[in-house]
């Protein structure tokens, strides 16, 4: 039997306004997310992939509510919390950023960093303080890590806290944005089975945010591909690395090299370069890299359509005349 859905989108947009220097009178706008519709269950992990400025890490500050949409809807449970997030669901959304470093307030200390969270919400010192040194423990820190300052911690032990930190307040629903792109490989490794460890005895759902196909590949079930502001294609994992659709994720999928030495690996160059946000505005995002564009590319935005059970695509070439 399926999961219910926790988080459901309906044409979410975030737009930004560009403005002249002269008079300041908005002259274009960068569609940072343009029209996302996308449903993640109770207990799934969605990995969400794309390059550098694909809008990805905005569509994470949207769903974590600390900006707000242009337009659309965005479902929680059931409830439309778009413009405002009942006092009820505080907590139930929480959000890891990528960056461990600056995350922590250099002048608290982690007790204090852990505390702050609990008793805005109404918890008393004591019990907070009790709470903070369960979750240190479910992250692989002890108490004495309470009393001491980021700087005198690692960055993989600060990623650590701040994970227990979106914990402490037990959420249903995290946001990880490139939990893991500042840390090395190996504390990666680690910081990746913590948090499939912690999904699995929590059941959360987590939108995992990455640009590293191998990333996404182990800890997600579906994997939705974006790009310039939308998604190009969602489908499960296995679906997505051995049945590529759209020319975006096979250009993705051939810059991930095989792990054979032998193997010759010669990865796809795509044509253009840029997320074309402002180019082709009556058109596909992605036409101006599109070795297989046509005429109706640079016409029409294709709609995502569902071409199979469970496998979505954005392109003309899937629409069926």
């Amino acid at each position: 039997m399926a999961s219910a859905v926790l988080v459901k989108t309906l044409g979410l947009k975030k737009y930004y306004e560009v403005r002249s220097k002269f008079l300041k009178r908005i002259v274009g706008y960068v569609k940072a997310v343009d029209g996302i519709d996308m449903e993640i269950r109770k207990g799934e992990t969605l990995g969400l992939v794309g390059e550098s400025g694909s809008g990805k890490s905005t569509l994470g500050l949207v769903l974590a509510k600390l900006i707000e949409p242009t337009d659309g809807r965005y479902m929680f449970s059931g409830i439309d919390i778009t413009w405002k997030l009942p006092r009820a669901l505080r907590g139930k959304i929480r959000i890891v950023f990528q960056d461990p470093y600056s995350a922590l307030n250099p002048r608290l200390k982690i007790k204090e960093s852990l505390v702050e969270p609990l008793t805005s919400q109404g918890f008393d010192k004591k019990e907070a303080v009790e709470r903070a040194v369960e979750y240190l423990k479910l992250v692989g820190l002890s108490d004495e890590h309470l009393e001491v300052y980021p700087h005198m911690l690692s960055g993989g032990q600060r990623q650590r806290v701040v994970i227990a930190r979106a914990l402490i307040t037990e959420p249903e629903f995290m946001i990880l944005d490139e939990p893991t792109s500042m840390l090395d490989v190996s504390t990666q490794a680690q910081i990746l089975e913590l948090l499939k460890d912690i999904k699995a005895k929590k059941n959360l759902t987590y939108l995992f945010i990455t640009h590293n196909l191998a990333v996404a590949r182990y800890i997600s079930d579906t994997i939705a591909i974006m790009f310039a502001g939308q998604i190009m294609e969602i489908a499960n994992k296995s679906t997505i690395f051995t049945n590529p659709l759209h020319p975006y994720t096979k250009s993705l999928l051939s810059a991930y090299p095989p792990p054979d030495p032998t193997f010759r690996w010669l990865p796809e160059i795509p044509e253009g370069i840029g997320n074309a946000y402002d180019r082709y505005e009556h058109g596909c995002r992605y036409a101006e890299r599109c070795s297989l564009r046509r005429d109706v590319c640079l016409k029409l935005v294709p709609e995502l359509i569902e071409v199979e059970k469970g496998h979505s695509v954005r392109c003309h070439l899937y629409i069926k005349k």
